[in-house]
């Protein structure tokens, strides 16, 4: 297992991407014309939103046998969010923790660092699960805000539908159709640590549909470290991408969508070094990543009112630190789904899957991943039955995904939810599901010097330097295994109220931890030194219990207030009590923060005028006086927005106000040196036409 003490990104990117066909049936609703954003959902639309995620097919809120949050386009621009990290810091059971000004660590419902393996993020249902570290490089992932219709933000397992690494949640970013994008936006900001930004998107008709084209680009400044020094954490991107969708004959509707990209960023790493007194050497590293995808996707009607979808992309990308190493990796995948109603009892969804992945990756120094090309291979099958029980009252949903890969083989991962809804405007529902997280590309085959411990110190007083090292032993690893209990309850106490109270209970098995080998003598020129390998095995298991509350109030018509509450409890703990095992525990209990909330104001003063407050509280990592520390936060966002005529409007955003710079998190995985997060201000102006 890659398990570093510090942390840093990897590159991603090259373009090239060719054909496809279509994906699954995530029928998007029309989505109000590009107008400026107002506080003008009621919560009976709330309610009604439809949701596409979580069972593969279109449903209401009040009907998902889930814990679901819905992120709208309104909320993501009255945030002040500016880009996709920052906004999912909107639904309740998420950790977002800032690591730098140019990568963060996200997770659901705990395990969270730097590249959070148990969680599932589509856009638009494709995948942006990175095989080489079993996570999001959110550096790489983005798109035009704008563009983005809503965030459904599923916590607890979505394996059934979605497969593996659907353990502790699944987000999906759903963006608009191109005919709700008509005619031509402009964007272009500028502050104090978002240096410089701008975008534009242009909507036309083409043919029976419609076709979109846009591009963005930014600059971000660097945060500071402890000590106040500037961090080396610069980001500079650039993207462009198209949407299109056709109505074409025989009633299918096609959708054709891709991007390029391409984006520089720095960072500083604590490189080992038995040279160096201390053991490291503080060294500047810069990533590079480029890339791109092609997605089509055909959705039709059968006879009978059969529904059916076939989705199909290939991405393309290569991703390089420069001195540690450069990854290319092509990725092609096939979906296929089809929905039948079977009597007045029986919603059927059945569905098939293929994807495959080729990596070519050149390492050196520190870091060694062998065999240099190696590919990935997926072949999937799932079905779900909803049974109606009693007509518009109580419903069960039977679900089982099969899945084989060629990292850790065979899968079966069922599961079985209820709901029930006694009235339009109130839910309960409770289930139980079974999730597996697949080993990694670093995991498999990636060996990694971790850190020097100097000779003749306190921990080594022996002298020759001590050379600690992750260096995977030929064994299989097993995947991850999660066992999920979960129950929610939604109601609507009346038109200015509403709440979603979600509990759950989930044992986790054979979670990757590390165990320690012989040391011996390497007689290295020109400093002989003692190299203690650990091995990546899976010697953990861990256990975590939580609730999580959303509130939704309208206390005035143009007030809206929207409070949040997490709790997590997780305790994980090591099968064997080796020193490399209990290190890995230790890291895994502190990487979430046990209480969270935040609460959210947005005012529409006038027709012209928005002011938007939010205010956030993330409780502690780890205990006082150890390395993984970082103290409870709380900060403030503020937002003003004016516009001067109907089509055009200026925001001034205030971010982390409440102090001039705060950790959220310590590096992981990579070795990144620790930095802190500065207060932050700027004016965006937005022009559509």
């Amino acid at each position: 297992m890659l398990q570093w003490t510090n942390s840093r990104p990897v590159r991603l990117g090259l373009l090239l991407t060719a054909a496809c066909l279509s994906p699954p049936l995530l029928a998007e609703e029309p989505a109000a014309p590009d107008a400026a954003v107002a506080v003008d959902m009621s919560l009976e639309d709330l309610l009604n939103v439809e949701i596409t995620s979580a069972a593969r097919k279109s449903q209401r809120l009040n009907d998902v046998a889930a814990a679901v949050y819905v992120i709208s386009r309104e909320d993501i621009e009255r945030s002040g969010a500016t880009n996709i990290p920052e906004a999912l810091r909107l639904a309740p059971g998420v950790n977002v923790a800032r690591l730098a000004n140019n990568r963060w660590a996200v997770s659901v419902r705990g395990f969270n660092s730097r590249f959070s393996n148990k969680l599932l993020v589509l856009m638009d249902g494709r995948s942006m699960y990175s095989h080489l570290f079993s996570g999001v490089l959110w550096e790489v992932e983005d798109t035009l805000l704008e563009d983005i219709e809503r965030i459904e933000v599923i916590r607890g397992p979505g394996a059934a539908m979605w497969g593996a690494n659907a353990v502790n949640g699944v987000i999906n970013i759903i963006t608009r159709r191109a005919r709700d994008t008509q005619g031509s936006l402009l964007v272009a900001g500028a502050g104090s640590e978002e240096s410089a930004f701008a975008s534009f998107r242009h909507g036309m008709a083409a043919g029976d549909g419609h076709l979109r084209v846009w591009g963005k680009g930014f600059a971000r400044d660097e945060s500071v470290t402890p000590q106040g020094e500037t961090g080396n954490d610069y980001w500079r991107a650039g993207r462009a991408g198209f949407r299109g969708d056709w109505m074409m004959g025989g009633g299918h509707r096609l959708t054709l969508s891709g991007q390029a990209y391409y984006g520089t960023s720095g960072d500083t790493w604590h490189v080992p070094d038995i040279g160096s007194p201390a053991g490291v050497t503080l060294t500047d590293m810069r990533q590079k990543a480029s890339g791109g995808f092609l997605m089509a996707r055909n959705e039709w009607t059968l006879q009978g009112g059969s529904e059916a979808a076939v989705q199909a992309y290939v991405a393309a990308s290569e991703l390089e630190i420069a001195g540690a190493f450069k990854e290319q990796r092509t990725t092609v995948d096939l979906d296929f789904q089809h929905r039948i109603l079977l009597g007045d009892r029986h919603d059927l969804v059945w569905g098939l899957g293929y994807r495959h992945s080729q990596d070519d990756i050149s390492s050196g120094g520190m870091i060694n991943i062998q065999p240099q090309k190696r590919s990935f291979s997926l072949v999937s099958a799932f079905i779900q039955d909803e049974i109606t029980l009693v007509p518009d009252t109580l419903r069960l949903l039977l679900g089982l995904r099969l899945e084989d890969n060629s990292f850790s083989g065979f899968a079966p991962q069922p599961n079985a939810r209820m709901i029930w809804t006694p009235s339009a405007n109130q839910s309960l529902w409770a289930s139980v599901s079974r999730a597996v997280r697949t080993p990694s590309r670093a995991e498999l085959d990636g060996q990694v010097d971790a850190f020097v411990v100097p000779a003749r110190s306190p921990v080594n007083p022996t002298p020759l330097p001590l050379v600690v090292s992750n260096i995977p032993n030929g064994q299989d690893l097993p995947n991850e295994t999660l066992t999920a209990y979960e129950i929610g309850y939604r109601h609507q106490f009346g038109p200015g109220l509403s709440a979603d109270v979600a509990l759950f209970y989930n044992l986790y098995d054979e979670l990757r931890a590390q165990m320690t080998g012989s040391p011996r003598l390497v007689l290295a020129q020109p400093q002989p030194y003692v190299l203690l390998p650990v091995s990546p095995d899976d010697s953990a298991k861990a256990r975590t219990h939580g609730v999580e509350i959303a509130v939704d109030w309208y206390p005035l018509p143009w007030w809206r207030i929207q409070p949040i509450y997490s709790y997590l409890d997780l305790r994980a703990s090591s099968k064997t009590g080796d020193p490399a095992s209990l290190l890995s525990v230790e890291t895994t209990n502190s990487g979430s923060p046990q209480h969270q909330w935040a609460l959210r104001s947005s005012m529409s003063l006038s027709e012209r005028q928005h002011f938007d407050l939010w205010l956030r509280h993330v409780g502690k990592l780890a205990a006082s006086g150890s390395p993984l520390y970082v103290p409870a936060y709380t900060t403030l966002d503020l937002r003003y927005a004016w516009r001067p005529t109907r089509d055009f409007e200026l925001s001034l955003v205030g971010q982390n106000l409440l102090d001039g710079q705060h950790p959220e998190s310590v590096a992981s995985l990579l070795p990144s040196r620790n930095l802190e997060i500065e207060r932050g201000y700027y004016l965006k102006a937005r022009w559509q036409f």
